[in-house]
């Protein structure tokens, strides 16, 4: 029983940093694209990553959570609503989001870099040697 809490609490924690790790970088995306940088990173992937990032982040605290206590959050049903709702709405949004971007950014004489594959997401560049 002890050594199931311990791999779920291991699992969860090595999850956690997987998360931060491209919360970090998705970040690091929307901050090119607020500031209007001369090489833009963006995609709905992006758009989805960061608002379904709380909903993760809590199910892993709550993992833990549940591991070492015992029993539930005490506004876990509440927690559970609102983080669901967020990334549902996020998900229903990034379609029409990305869209409005690339239209945004090629309207301002931003161009479009080739993809390494179609799962990537779209570069966008003021300067088409910043391409990689």
């Amino acid at each position: 029983m002890l050594n199931n809490k311990i791999i779920r609490i291991i699992c969860a924690i090595f999850i956690l940093s997987l998360m931060s790790f491209s919360m970090f970088i998705v970040s690091g995306y929307l901050i090119s694209l607020v500031l209007m940088d001369d090489k833009i990173t963006f995609s709905s992937s992006v758009f989805m990553t960061f608002f379904s990032f709380p909903l993760v982040l809590y199910y892993m605290v709550f993992v833990v959570f549940v591991n070492v206590t015992g029993r539930y959050p005490k506004h876990h049903d509440s927690f559970n609503k609102y983080f669901c709702s967020i990334a549902i709405v996020s998900i229903a949004l990034s379609f029409p989001t990305s869209l409005y971007v690339n239209y945004k950014l090629k309207s301002d004489g931003y161009l479009v870099c080739p993809r390494i594959s179609w799962m990537s997401p779209n570069t966008y560049v003021k300067d088409i040697n910043l391409c990689d």
